[in-house]
């Protein structure tokens, strides 16, 4: 078996998949673990808040798998039309952060 990429580049790839293909108007997710694999076969995965619209969610998020929405903060909204150039902010686990536009 072939090991995972470094956390940091786990944790960017699932938080640009979280943005692309589940919620384009995310505008901070901040990771509150380094991530790991459950189990045997089972994807990676890491703990984030994502704030939406101001709002913040309790996510599990992978570079491969759609979103868990935990903690009893419920789901975003559906995505309204992205505003152009939204940019997100990553903060990772280790406290560094980049901002993609």
């Amino acid at each position: 078996m072939t090991p995972d990429p470094p956390v940091l580049e786990q944790q960017r790839a699932s938080a640009l998949y979280f943005r692309d293909e589940y919620q384009p108007n995310v505008e901070k997710i901040k990771f509150t673990q380094d991530g790991s694999r459950g189990g045997l076969g089972a994807p990676w995965r890491a703990n984030a808040i994502a704030t939406v619209a101001g709002d913040d969610y309790f996510v599990i998020i992978g570079p491969d798998t759609g979103p868990a929405f935990v903690g009893g903060t419920g789901r975003p909204p559906e995505p309204l039309p992205p505003a152009p150039n939204l940019p997100l902010t990553v903060v990772y686990s280790d406290g560094t952060s980049e901002v993609f536009e």
